[in-house]
């Protein structure tokens, strides 16, 4: 997976939510790596927002972390693509009213 060098909010977003669900479950980026075949290398750029995952990686997360697919994607992924763009700068539209 090519590294970014800087986060991109969809990105960010997605491996906080990642990260909450590994926390949540009392496991270290080791014993997801384990469990995924994942590397920790590509485990914390992935919470970190670096690299941009395949649908094979977030399967091998969703089953290293004992979750359906869709609940490694927050809200559904409409819901994450449409976070994703609230965070961009510029973004932000005032609505009259």
């Amino acid at each position: 997976m090519p590294r970014r060098k800087t986060t991109e909010p969809l990105l960010r977003t997605l491996g906080d939510h990642i990260r909450k669900l590994r926390i949540n479950r009392k496991m270290s980026l080791a014993k997801l790596a384990d469990a995924t075949g994942v590397s920790k290398g590509s485990l914390c750029s992935i919470e970190h927002g670096l690299v941009n995952l395949t649908v094979e990686t977030c399967v091998k997360i969703a089953v290293g972390l004992g979750v359906r697919v869709q609940d490694v994607i927050p809200g559904g992924l409409e819901d994450l693509l449409s976070r994703g763009r609230e965070s961009e700068p510029g973004s932000h539209v005032k609505r009259a009213g």
